[in-house]
């Protein structure tokens, strides 16, 4: 069951290690804009220590510099987690998100 989202909270190194928490699901990142977050990318983490280790390979990539927050909403499966993932990416379309994905 697709719970509700959660964010928005600042994209860095010290936020995300210090989150205590594996849970599986879609990640938005993007910066904040009147309320919302515009969103340059959407993902999916559905394996072993989920969004936050995701998140913590991203940062160690640094190739999002106008990426400053994330928000996340938790899935309870991982098939859930893909079909959300697919249907966000079509809907929202964001920048870094590749054009494979969109189907």
């Amino acid at each position: 069951m697709l719970q509700s989202y959660k964010g928005h909270y600042p994209y860095n190194k010290e936020t995300v290690s210090g989150w205590d928490s594996n849970a599986i699901g879609v990640y938005y990142c993007g910066y904040p804009n009147g309320g919302g977050l515009d969103v340059l990318y959407v993902g999916r983490a559905t394996n072993y220590g989920g969004i936050r280790t995701r998140l913590l390979q991203h940062l160690a990539e640094d190739q999002w510099r106008d990426v400053s927050h994330f928000g996340y909403c938790v899935c309870t499966t991982s098939e859930e987690a893909e079909n959300f993932e697919a249907s966000e990416i079509r809907r929202l379309q964001p920048r870094y998100n590749k054009q494979g994905k969109f189907n």
